[in-house]
Formats: structure tokens, sequence, C-alpha cells
């Protein structure tokens, strides 16, 4: 009797997927491999896809999974400064769903749209074994940034306090304690209530000085990889991502604050690059925002990522594996 050895079947993850997606549709290197899909006439579009069992950690509400939804979206739009104007909406819910429930996902998303004076025209809803939340949305943009315009000499800039949904996700489901009230409740509120700094990177791109952007909701190592790969440079780090009251904070309670900042993720904030003299213009729009921005590295000649002590920055980030 003869017998077959099978071979070990290995689990993708959603990163390994893209690439397949990528190769398989010849799309790398253009512009609809990035956070948004530009066309000719002003007009850009993104859809991202919210699903309970892997974006939803435990104690979110539906106000709040209605808001991160179109959070979600939002952060990669202005990322690119496009301009939300229109948004279509696809829903699936599990037998069983509530009146209370749904009314609270849909005031949620009411919340954002309100805020940025966008136009719900249309969607579908079905029924599924999972909560799935499905936005399309649509906007106008002046210029094109894209990851891969990131030049040598550059100075690169991350958007808001990176590290702390490291610590709220991992309290959520590592439950591993936080012994900081105050940090406890910031990395809660940074997981639950994503703020992408919309207005403030709409203008930022639109004075044309961003030479590369990104959304970092895949986790800022991911992030600077990503960028550092399609612009063929090399990103020297050299600054924490956080303000120093934040980093004493994480260091209070026994962790690294740059590796949380670094492999965590849903952050939902800009990560880019600037040229150097005009990095005073960007400083004065935060100021203007009221936006936090943090110089934390340089781009160089060569290739990946690094910390200024020569340590390789891994591209890993925020992923799930099927």
């Amino acid at each position: 009797m003869d017998f077959v050895k099978l071979a070990e079947v290995r689990l993708l993850n959603e990163l390994e997927i893209i690439e397949m997606i990528r190769k398989m549709f010849e799309v790398r290197n253009h512009p609809l491999t990035d956070d948004v899909a530009y066309l000719a006439n002003g007009w850009a579009y993104k859809v991202d896809m919210l699903v309970k069992s892997t974006d939803i950690p435990e104690g979110m509400n539906g106000f709040q999974i209605g808001r991160k939804s179109v959070a979600a979206v939002l952060s990669d739009l202005s990322t690119k400064g496009v301009k939300p104007k229109l948004m279509m909406l696809s829903f699936a819910f599990q037998a069983g769903i509530t009146n209370e429930y749904v009314s609270e996902i849909l005031r949620g998303i009411k919340e954002m749209t309100e805020r940025y004076n966008i136009t719900l025209i249309g969607g579908d809803v079905n029924k599924a074994n999972d909560t799935v939340i499905d936005c399309i949305m649509v906007g106008r943009y002046k210029m094109r940034v894209l990851r891969s315009g990131a030049h040598e000499g550059d100075d690169v800039y991350v958007v808001g306090d990176f590290g702390l949904t490291t610590i709220g996700l991992d309290y959520l489901l590592n439950k591993k304690p936080i012994v900081n009230d105050k940090l406890k409740n910031m990395a809660l509120k940074a997981v639950y209530e994503p703020a992408p700094s919309v207005n403030f990177n709409i203008e930022a791109i639109n004075t044309g000085y961003v030479t590369s952007s990104m959304d970092s909701s895949d986790g800022l190592a991911y992030t600077l990889n990503e960028i550092a790969q399609q612009s063929n440079v090399k990103i020297v780090l050299n600054g924490y991502p956080m303000s120093n009251y934040i980093k004493k904070l994480i260091e209070s309670e026994g962790r690294d604050p740059l590796n949380d900042s670094l492999y965590g993720g849903e952050e939902y904030q800009m990560v880019f690059t600037v040229k150097p003299e005009k990095a005073y213009i960007l400083n004065k729009l935060a100021k203007k925002h009221k936006v936090k921005i943090f110089k934390i590295g340089k781009v160089e000649k060569g290739s990946g990522v690094y910390l200024n002590n020569g340590v390789k920055v891994e591209k890993r980030g925020w992923v799930f594996n099927f």
C-alpha cells in the first residue's frame, strides 16, 4: 500500500493575499496600488471593509463601530489629499440583530458624515454569519501624492501619538494589564474612537510639499517599509513618534515605547515625507488644526528601514491570518 505524504499547508495572511492580487493583475508600481484609486478627472475612490470578528475588539459599542467604519476610509482618502463627497454602504447583519444595535451603528456613521459633509447615495443590506460594513467613498483631489514619491534628503513625519493602540489592543486581546489609569483611558479611546486628522491631511497634501504619504492603519513599521520600497530609498529613524509625556507613561508600564509604536497598528493617521526646507509650513498647519506632528527620521540613499543604531525595522504590522 502506498502512502502519500501530504504537503504542509501554510496559511496566508492579509498582506500576502494583497501581494498575490498585485501580481495576478500586474498592478505593481501603478497608482491603483496605493491607498486610493485616483482617476484622471479629479475624482478618487476608496473602499474598506469592517468585519466585527476581526476588526472590533471587546467592549466597542455600536456607535463606535459605525464611526470606525467611516473613519477608516476617511483616513485613506485624506492621507492622499482627497476631500470626501459621496458614500455608498453595504451591510451584512447576523440573525437576531436588534433595532437598537443597528440604530447605534447608523448614528455613529451619521456623526462622521455630518462632520465632513458626506452624502450617502446608496448601498445594500444582507444577512451573514458576521456583522460586516463595506464602505465606498468618492472624493475630489487637486494633486496626487503616492507612496513612491519619497526622495533622498526628505524628512519623515507622522501625525499623532503612536503606541497607544498597541497598548489598548494588548489589554483587550491579550489581557495585558495597564497600571496607569490615564494611559489606560487614552489607549482604549485610541482603539475605540480612531480620529484621523482629515482636514490637516488634506491641506498638508495640497501645499505641494509632501512628497509621499500613506495611512498607518497596518502599522508604522509596515508603512515605513512600504514607502521605502515603493520609493526605492532607505529610511533611517532618529526620533520617537509620540510626545515625551506618552513616552514616559509607556516606559512606566515596563514597555518599550519605540517597539509599541512600530509594531502596532490601527492608528488611522498619516505617515509622510516632506522637503526639509518646507517643513515649517507643515508645522504651521499642524498648529492651525491643533494636530500634533513628529519628525521621526530621514530619507537616505539605499533601501529598507533602520533605526539610527543600524538595527533593521522589519516589515510587519497589524494583519490577520486566514
